[in-house]
């Protein structure tokens, strides 16, 4: 999601003036930096040279004690659920309401649902609608996996709620960009009337290129933050039900899991395993990916299109996933990606395609091909900016 945001960002910035007001995440900042005030500090220096203004805000719900679950438990008994309250506070709307003040703005763009509350601030300036997912949908698929059951009726409840709120806002925004033509179905689902406009995410086809190294051991990589939970499903799913199938068929083989912020129970479980190497975050995850003879992304929830897919497709690599990981991504199973669901299938995959070097470099070429034709992020760039100004008031 936020390189999605940045790479989109850049792009509309080379064109026209931006002013940007971003909501400040410290769990992502302090994964990154010693300090909350150094990581501000370089997020502004950078940012400050693509837009013409930048502004930080706390999110204030948040910030105060016990504020994740607090705000959760209001979700419950107040008419605005937890996904339409996060972000939301009086300081927020007076951010908002000084810079409304101060420009006639062409147009306003809010990159997610949580920020919709925000578009009455903006009346006579015409506004979009960012979907990183469709949020009820990714609620919804959530509660149908979830085993616990107070937590299963949690999600429901409050995908259902956010699914009426999607309903209820769609007519406000001139047009709702999603990441995939899947995910403008699943919004016209909600919304028959939302003008749903596809700028799929993109890839830095030129920092993500293949230097193929691979290891004389075989190995696969997955890679992913670890701090979100569809991955951590994914890593469990293929550290307990995957792997020890693969390893019987390839007793020698290896497993490298790279991804910021892993949870001390995936740490603990990966060291109860031969051959396992959590690596946390990294800063250049292409020598690790470059060396692997596999990328393995058995990512079973969630919503979007995933970033992570578009970088193993850049770099030629050979990927084994599960379909709901190449949601809204148009690949050809067998052409660019083996497709497996059940843990006998990742395992029996893995086992024949390290057995078969040139079919993983053939598909590797046809992954590259894919992304530089229709995911790289010069081209999204420039399909937003064609869509704001479609939309855009008059200056």
């Amino acid at each position: 999601m936020h390189l999605r945001s940045y790479h989109l960002l850049r792009g509309v910035a080379a064109r026209h003036d931006v002013d940007l007001v971003a909501f400040v995440q410290k769990s992502w900042l302090r994964i990154f930096y010693p300090s909350l005030e150094e990581g501000l500090r370089d997020c502004a220096q950078e940012l400050g040279q693509i837009c013409r203004s930048v502004r930080f805000h706390a999110i204030d719900n948040l910030e105060r004690p016990g504020g994740k679950w607090r705000t959760a438990l209001e979700g419950l008994v107040c008419p605005t659920c937890y996904t339409i309250r996060c972000l939301q506070s009086s300081a927020a709307r007076r951010t908002f309401q000084e810079i409304a003040s101060k420009e006639a703005f062409s147009l306003a763009h809010f990159d997610t649902i949580g920020l919709a509350p925000f578009r009455a601030l903006f009346p006579g300036t015409p506004a979009t609608l960012g979907h990183h997912n469709i949020e009820s949908h990714m609620l919804l698929r959530r509660a149908g996996s979830e085993p616990h059951a107070l937590k299963r009726m949690y999600f429901w409840q409050e995908g259902k709620r956010v699914q009426s709120y999607e309903a209820a806002v769609a007519g406000n925004f001139a047009a709702h960009i999603t990441c995939s033509d899947l995910d403008g179905e699943r919004l016209r689902a909600i919304a028959p009337h939302a003008r749903a406009v596809t700028i799929a995410n993109g890839v830095d086809v030129d920092y993500f290129q293949a230097a193929r190294n691979e290891a004389s051991i075989p190995s696969l990589i997955f890679v992913g933050s670890l701090n979100w939970y569809p991955n951590v499903d994914a890593v469990q799913f293929l550290l307990r039900e995957i792997w020890p199938l693969a390893k019987a068929r390839i007793p020698d083989l290896r497993l490298h899991i790279v991804g910021s912020a892993p949870p001390p129970h995936i740490v603990e479980l990966a060291a109860g395993l031969g051959d396992v190497t959590v690596h946390g975050f990294v800063d250049d995850v292409r020598p690790l990916m470059n060396a692997a003879n596999l990328y393995i992304c058995p990512i079973r929830d969630g919503g979007g299109t995933k970033l992570k897919l578009l970088d193993a497709f850049a770099m030629q690599q050979c990927v084994i996933a599960h379909p709901i990981a190449c949601e809204g991504i148009d690949v050809v199973p067998g052409r660019h990606v083996r497709i497996a669901e059940s843990a006998a299938a990742f395992a029996a995959s893995i086992s024949e395609l390290l057995q078969r070097p040139n079919e993983r470099a053939q598909m590797g070429r046809a992954a590259r091909r894919l992304v530089v034709e229709r995911y790289s992020v010069a081209e999204i760039g420039r399909r937003l900016c064609e869509v704001f100004e479609s939309v855009a008031a008059p200056r």
